[in-house]
């Protein structure tokens, strides 16, 4: 579809949550102003309303009522575990109205009761709240059950991105693995270290030049190049001592990851060494 043709939909968002905002705020930031948002929580739905060019009577209505904002695209952008249980509640909509959800994690087929045009807008993406994000650089996965549902999940993609790929429920679930893998695991290690480091009386920022640089280089030479450190180097002594020093739950992950990284170096290791 063309930008103008997009950009001329009306569309309705349900959920008010982290990505449903940002959702909100992109799609408004390119001309495009929800004519309805739809959630649990009236004061929160009234205060996501008020940041957009949105008119003041942009409330919370109820599920059942998606159908009567006449939208042409409701973006269904809820907590996977509730997408089922909020595809019953919004019930059928009118033949040809578009609807989409923004999990990387569920297939599409749970929309499959609200339209026959159904289908997928995954952000690959953390999201919080009151955290900026450039959506433009952010990559944005799609899939539809039919020709016009895939048409408005690219044109709507293509308007908040660069960057825009089709992907079917089994790549999405690699892609989302692949993002636990590299955003919430890392950021827990960070949390770990930085409860080592308010022990020894230091801020979580004197690691924050070791962070970007690490990060850097992982993207530059590929993180198996740029691994250095005690397990690379096999210094058994060093990381049984770090180990020990670690409360349990802390010293069970630090012997796990060290043990990966040396098996991913060739590096001699069985389970009792650490």
């Amino acid at each position: 579809m063309e930008e103008s043709q997009i950009k001329s939909l009306r569309i309705a968002i349900v959920g008010c949550g982290n990505v449903a905002t940002h959702f909100a705020l992109g799609l408004d930031r390119v001309g495009i102003c929800p004519v309805g948002i739809y959630g649990r929580d009236p004061l929160t739905v009234a205060r996501l309303a008020e940041s957009l060019s949105a008119p003041s009577s942009l409330m919370c209505g109820d599920l059942s009522e998606v159908a009567s904002s006449a939208a042409d695209v409701v973006i269904v952008s809820v907590a996977d575990r509730a997408i089922a249980d909020v595809a019953a509640a919004i019930g059928p909509l009118p033949v040809g109205t578009v609807v989409l959800h923004t999990s990387g994690t569920v297939g599409m087929e749970l929309l499959s009761s609200v339209s026959a045009d159904h289908g997928i807008l995954y952000p690959l993406q953390t999201f919080s709240r009151n955290v900026p994000v450039d959506l433009s650089e952010v990559p944005f996965f799609t899939e539809a059950s039919t020709e016009a549902a895939l048409a408005v999940a690219d044109g709507l993609a293509s308007v908040l991105s660069e960057h825009v790929v089709h992907a079917d429920a089994s790549r999405r679930r690699a892609l989302h693995i692949a993002g636990v893998l590299s955003c919430n695991f890392p950021n827990y290690l960070l949390e770990c270290a930085g409860k080592v480091l308010a022990d020894a009386g230091f801020g979580l920022d004197v690691v924050a030049p070791l962070v970007r640089t690490t990060i850097a280089k992982a993207f530059d030479v590929g993180p198996h190049d740029a691994q250095t450190g005690p397990a690379r180097r096999g210094d058994i002594e060093v990381l049984r001592a770090q180990a020990a020093s670690l409360p349990d739950d802390m010293a069970e992950i630090y012997r796990a990851l060290s043990r990966s990284i040396m098996y991913s170096h060739q590096l001699p290791c069985k389970d009792e060494t650490l």
